[in-house]
């Protein structure tokens, strides 16, 4: 057998590869148990064949509310396995954005975990089909996840599984407030694993042990996952980041490679006594979802004494598409400020209003083609059109490339927030806000923060003979969106300035935060 799974594997039928290729090596480790690729595959099977049992037709949707674990992963399989399409859902919205996802979604089954199955059963209406939900533990008014997935035999489904078939859709926040539903294939993940493991010196082998902490309904964590199954190397994961944690398991667990977000490195940098620590199995760390200090950068390189790489990308084109390797990162200077460059199979371009290629060093807007790029919103046509022109993925993020052909992010475009990886737009706070009595115009924007990048500020024009406090207003607002949406911080103000179409004049606000910043992301 070759150490890897075939260049462009089928993800529904990944697993299966593996189980035969290297039944008994470890495949993933979660709370202190590992199951082999031969347990995986079949604990897979057997939720393929319980969603087939329960009448699941092909391109039907499967929901989670549920955090990062081995039953995740089993699930993320097992729907794929069905030729269902794998739905997780981001577990820190407020219940009005859930049910929005369940209902434009068409989810007929929910799995999630016993502190959400209240949440789910309220929710319950907004579910499709057989409207089942299994829960993962106990709790009343749900079937449980075990007995449900164990009464079925562990024979592989027999379906044929095809490069178009939808095995992943993740929801976006969109810039009109409403989320939209990224479909993604399994031609679509080939493409990103095979780009990603061309880049030589980033290479994860068997016997490797893969740490993805990050979220799970994310693809920075779904992502490492896939390279780690095709890679037949051990996945890692935890319910949680927690920075503390994460240094003792670097050591524990022998990590070989990490990927997190650059809060996250920041946080274990944090870490009482880390300076003195050594990580001799440390190879590689990759990062990405938002830019990362060069200071904590070069601090990062000091203490881990492993290499570094940068991914730059987005759900719609199914992770990354752009990389700084390793060896370009030791150059340092201003070169840390780029995002690297395009991954093999990967088009970059930077273009101008009337679409025109931008000369070097001109700012422009970004544009991706390749095969990773996802094959549509679902049931939004509209959105599609305008996101993907004639094979181009618009980006909505403002960059240049260089004359070596390197990616520099400057601004974004859609007025996308960015804070811990997590992408929050202005306009769903805004209408969270705006439910809120007390206030007669609000506009929200992203100011620089030393810990997350960025964070989510609320300039306010309060009614007439109102008097909201700015603690009150954040916690009208956390009952509409997720807490990290809500505003960390909320300034009054006269008036909000607007153009002559009404629209508020975000870069007029936003300027005096940014001033002397190098780039308008931080």
């Amino acid at each position: 057998m070759a150490a890897h799974a075939p260049d462009a594997p089928l993800l529904a039928e990944l697993i299966a590869w593996q189980a035969r290729a290297r039944p008994d090596a470890g495949a993933i480790t979660f709370e202190g148990r590992t199951q082999t690729f031969a347990q995986l595959n079949a604990n897979a099977c057997r939720v393929a064949q319980g969603l087939l049992a329960d009448g699941f037709s092909p391109d039907a949707r499967i929901a989670t509310l549920t955090k990062n674990s081995d039953v995740f992963v089993e699930l993320m399989l097992g729907a794929m396995k069905a030729r269902a399409a794998f739905m997780p859902v981001n577990w820190r919205l407020a219940a009005p954005e859930v049910e929005y996802i369940l209902h434009h979604g068409q989810v007929e089954h929910l799995f999630v975990e016993p502190e959400f199955l209240p949440m789910a059963l309220a929710l319950r209406a907004a579910l499709s089909g057989p409207k089942r939900i299994v829960v993962i533990g106990a709790g009343e008014g749900a079937e449980g996840y075990a007995a449900w997935r164990d009464r079925r035999d562990a024979s592989e489904p027999a379906l044929t599984h095809a490069a178009g078939d939808v095995v992943m859709q993740l929801y976006t926040s969109g810039t009109t407030g409403l989320p939209k539903g990224v479909q993604l294939t399994n031609a679509n993940f080939a493409a990103s694993i095979a780009a990603n493991a061309r880049a030589g010196d980033q290479e994860i082998k068997p016997g490797y042990t893969v740490f993805s902490p990050s979220p799970f309904f994310h693809l920075n964590g779904i992502v490492p996952a896939t390279r780690s199954l095709h890679a037949g190397a051990r996945l890692l994961t935890v319910t949680q980041f927690r920075p503390e944690e994460a240094v003792r398991t670097f050591i524990k667990e022998r990590v070989t490679r990490a990927g997190m977000a650059p809060a996250m490195i920041q946080m274990c940098l944090e870490v009482p006594g880390v300076d003195e620590m050594a990580f001799p199995d440390l190879k590689l760390i990759t990062y990405g979802g938002s830019p990362i200090s060069e200071t904590v950068l070069a601090r990062a390189i000091d203490v881990f004494k492993c290499g570094f790489a940068q991914s730059y990308g987005m759900t719609e084109a199914c992770g990354a598409v752009v990389n700084m390797s390793p060896a370009e990162h030791l150059e340092g200077g201003a070169r840390l400020r780029s995002c690297g460059k395009p991954l093999e199979g990967v088009d970059v371009r930077v273009a101008r209003a009337d679409g025109a290629a931008c000369a070097p060093g001109e700012v422009g807007e970004v544009l991706i083609r390749g095969d990773m790029v996802m094959r549509s919103y679902w049931r939004d046509a509209d959105a599609t059109a305008r996101t993907i022109v004639d094979g181009w993925l618009h980006s909505g993020d403002a960059g240049y490339l260089d004359e070596e052909g390197f990616l520099y992010i400057s601004d974004r475009i859609k007025e996308m927030i960015v804070s811990g990886a997590e992408n929050i737009y202005p306009a769903e706070v805004e209408n969270a806000l705006f439910r809120d009595p007390n206030i007669a115009d609000v506009a929200v924007i992203g100011v620089p923060d030393e810990k997350w990048g960025e964070a989510v500020k609320a300039l306010v024009v309060l009614k007439p003979g109102c008097t909201a406090s700015a603690e009150e207003i954040i916690q009208n607002a956390r009952a509409h969106v997720a807490g990290y949406k809500a505003p960390k911080s909320v300034e009054f103000r006269a008036e909000i300035p607007r153009n002559a179409s009404g629209k508020i004049m975000r870069r007029e606000l936003r300027a005096p935060y940014w001033a002397g910043a190098a780039r308008q992301v931080n």
